[in-house]
C-alpha cells in the first residue's frame, strides 16, 4: 500500500481515537481496533495507489465525528478520574528527592490509571527516570568522579615546583552543559504534558 494512503488511514483511526477519549480506555481500544481491522479488510479490494478508492471507503466507514457521537450515546462514559492523578506529574518531577520512592509512586499512579494513554506513561517512564533529582545527582557524580593530585620538586636553593594533574572522567563543557539541559528540560517537559493531558481529559 502506499505511503500517503497508510497516513491517510493512520490520521482518520487517531482522529476517531481523540475524538473518544471520553469512553474507558478497553472500550475505545476495541472500538477503533474493529473499524482498523474493517478498513484493512476492505482495502484488499483496492489498487496499492488507489488513493480516491481509498478516501471513498473512509467515507463509506464513516465520519469520526459521527461514529464518536453514536458510540458516546451508546456506551457508558469513564468514570471521573481518581483524585491521586493531580499529584502525578509533580511525583513524576520531583519524587526522585524523596530517596526516590516518591517517583516511584507517581510512576506507579500513572500505570495504574486510564487518564493516560499507553504513549504517555511510557514517555514519563523512560524519559529521564527519576525526574530532577538524576541531574542533581549527576552533578554530585561528575564532582566526585575526578581527583587532582599534585607533587611539588626542589629543595634548599632549588624553586619548588608544583605539578598537578587531574584524573577521572570528565566531560567536555559544550557536552555536559548538552546534557545538563536535557536531562533538567526532560522532566519538566514531560510533567507540563502529563498535566495538559490530564486537565484535558
Amino acid at each position: 500500500m502506499s505511503t500517503r494512503s497508510d497516513r491517510a488511514v493512520a490520521d482518520y483511526l487517531e482522529r476517531l481515537d481523540d475524538l473518544l477519549t471520553r469512553l474507558p480506555d478497553a472500550t475505545r481500544r476495541q472500538l477503533v481496533g474493529e473499524i482498523a481491522e474493517h478498513i484493512a479488510e476492505a482495502r484488499t479490494g483496492l489498487d496499492p495507489g488507489d488513493e480516491v478508492g481509498l478516501l471513498a471507503l473512509l467515507d463509506a466507514v464513516g465520519d469520526p465525528e459521527a461514529i464518536a457521537e453514536e458510540a458516546l450515546g451508546a456506551a457508558p462514559v469513564a468514570t471521573a478520574p481518581p483524585r491521586s492523578d493531580r499529584f502525578v506529574p509533580w511525583l513524576v518531577l520531583l519524587g526522585g528527592f524523596a530517596v526516590g520512592v516518591g517517583w516511584l509512586v507517581g510512576i506507579v499512579l500513572l500505570w495504574s490509571s486510564d487518564t493516560w494513554r499507553r504513549r504517555d506513561k511510557l514517555l514519563a517512564t523512560l524519559v529521564v527516570p527519576g525526574g530532577l533529582f538524576l541531574p542533581v545527582l549527576l552533578l554530585g557524580m561528575g564532582g566526585a568522579a575526578t581527583a587532582t593530585a599534585c607533587t611539588s620538586s626542589g629543595g634548599p636553593g632549588v624553586p619548588t615546583v608544583t605539578h598537578c594533574t587531574t584524573s577521572g572522567f570528565v566531560l567536555a563543557l559544550p557536552v555536559g552543559i548538552a546534557l545538563l539541559l536535557v536531562t533538567v528540560l526532560g522532566p519538566i517537559l514531560v510533567a507540563v504534558h502529563l498535566d495538559r493531558v490530564r486537565t484535558r481529559r
